[in-house]
């Protein structure tokens, strides 16, 4: 599919030459519209407007990026510039299309690494990454504590093992609850407040962690925004992270290649965890993935 680009202008003579132009040099890249007079629904991806209009478009297409030719475009406007406006913007867009599973504005991913240290490197870049796309992240990480990257501890307010003690004693559906749980990191993703018990994660019983997945999985669908759930898995058995990545969209692994003893069990026990998991699953080895 792909994404579409409104253009509107109160001068309509200006607005149907910009349009035309533009047509020829989408090229298959993106389509263009304009605003038609008949009721007809379109969720637009990108709309560029007046500024008086920017209200307006955005009720039309609530979910797109508006830009204004005030704020955004040089004067005199021309259709190279805009052009490359759109093109700019199409490079975020793909990569965030790229980021979520395909034909899903929620996606959890889950991160499964038999090299801690390269794994430990490519998270930090892959949350940037994220945000730089303009996703909404969320990250829950299952291992010890001291293990947590970038960690903040929170003292005021509940806390993750708060909400694992409700989902153990209780079938109240705490999905819509997620958030008084959650609070923004200061390098700008969301993630739990931990407890202060290092272990309290990986000593989790399997059961428990796949209501807290899909707890959050209610939670991330009823989300007005692009939403990704970045798992981050380290010190489980591989049963469990089975368990956990069977309720995800995404799964990143690395694909260990050296000829080690060590390599031939971290490759055997790759084979054994994709074999485990649904086709709804996308595999993507994490060391391949370009950020």
């Amino acid at each position: 599919m792909l994404p579409k680009i409104l253009v509107h202008d109160l001068d309509k003579s200006q607005e149907n030459r910009i349009y035309e132009q533009l047509e020829r040099r989408a090229a298959g890249r993106y389509e263009v519209h304009q605003l038609a007079e008949e009721s007809t629904v379109v969720e637009f991806d990108l709309i560029i407007c007046p500024e008086c209009k920017a209200s307006f478009c955005q009720n039309i297409s609530s979910e797109a990026t508006i830009l204004t030719w005030e704020r955004e475009f040089a004067s005199p406007l021309t259709v190279t510039e805009i052009h490359h406006k759109i093109e700019g913007y199409l490079d975020t867009w793909l990569q965030r299309q790229r980021s979520l599973s395909t034909g899903k504005k929620a996606s959890m991913a889950l991160i499964f690494c038999f090299d801690p240290a390269l794994k430990e490197r490519w998270v930090s870049h892959y949350l940037t990454a994220l945000l730089n796309q303009g996703l909404v992240v969320i990250y829950l990480p299952v291992m010890p504590l001291y293990r947590v990257p970038n960690l903040e501890e929170k003292l005021i307010g509940p806390k993750l093992t708060d909400l694992l003690i409700s989902l153990d004693q209780s079938e109240k559906d705490f999905s819509k609850d997620i958030g008084h749980y959650l609070f923004m990191h200061d390098l700008g993703y969301m993630t739990f407040r931990l407890s202060s018990m290092s272990d309290d994660m990986i000593s989790c019983p399997p059961h428990l962690l796949r209501k807290l997945l899909l707890a959050v999985r209610e939670y991330i669908n009823l989300l007005p925004d692009q939403v990704i759930v970045i798992i981050d898995c380290e010190s489980i058995c591989l049963d469990t992270a089975i368990r956990l990545t069977q309720l995800c969209d995404i799964l990143y692994a690395d694909a260990a290649t050296a000829e080690t003893g060590a390599g031939a069990v971290a490759r055997r026990e790759l084979a054994r965890y994709l074999a485990a998991l649904p086709s709804s699953v996308d595999f993507r080895v994490l060391n391949e993935v370009k950020l």
